[in-house]
């Protein structure tokens, strides 16, 4: 499969659970702080892919120890290229719909080193901790790319303290 493909597959996956009827009241993209050692930015509100806004709507936002080099809500390809071995970059997507996960996403998460896995169409060195499940009542995608195929136990501390300061809806 080709990397435009892959793309457009996790686009499917991070927008299939928020899609259907329903109202989008409260959806605002997630907010990380801006602080020292990191870059941030949000996205905002849109409609999924090929539906109205007030059918299925999401947001995306990232976090990144490096220089973010993609768009909100892209498979960060470019971005975790550049990550050096203690880089981390994080993607969060939430969304509203009827279609939500029946599983509530524990916030903050806790991110185990060892269940960092590796993600089709990224760098073999690149590990990533993914977890998804209702948060505030959204549907939360999180992806978070660490610069070595298993983060330590302190890029997992870093990793766990910006998520644990972000503002989500």
């Amino acid at each position: 499969m080709t990397t435009a493909g892959r793309l457009a597959l996790l686009a499917v996956a991070v927008t299939a659970a928020g899609c259907g009827s329903g109202a989008v009241h409260g959806l605002e993209p997630a907010r990380f702080p801006q602080r020292a050692g990191w870059q941030v930015g949000a996205g905002h509100v849109h409609a999924c892919p090929g539906t109205a806004v007030d059918r299925c709507a999401q947001a995306g936002s990232w976090a990144t120890t490096g220089e973010w080099r993609d768009c909100t809500e892209c498979l960060p390809q470019r971005t975790v290229a550049a990550l050096p071995g203690d880089g981390i970059a994080i993607t969060l997507v939430v969304g509203r719909g009827p279609h939500a996960p029946r599983r509530a996403l524990r916030w903050p998460p806790r991110l185990r080193p060892s269940e960092a896995g590796s993600l089709e169409g990224l760098p073999a060195r690149i590990g990533v901790v993914r977890a998804a499940g209702r948060v505030h009542g959204f549907t939360t995608y999180l992806f978070v790319f660490f610069g070595r195929p298993r983060p330590t136990a302190a890029q997992a501390a870093r990793a766990e303290a910006e998520l644990a300061a972000v503002e989500l809806p």
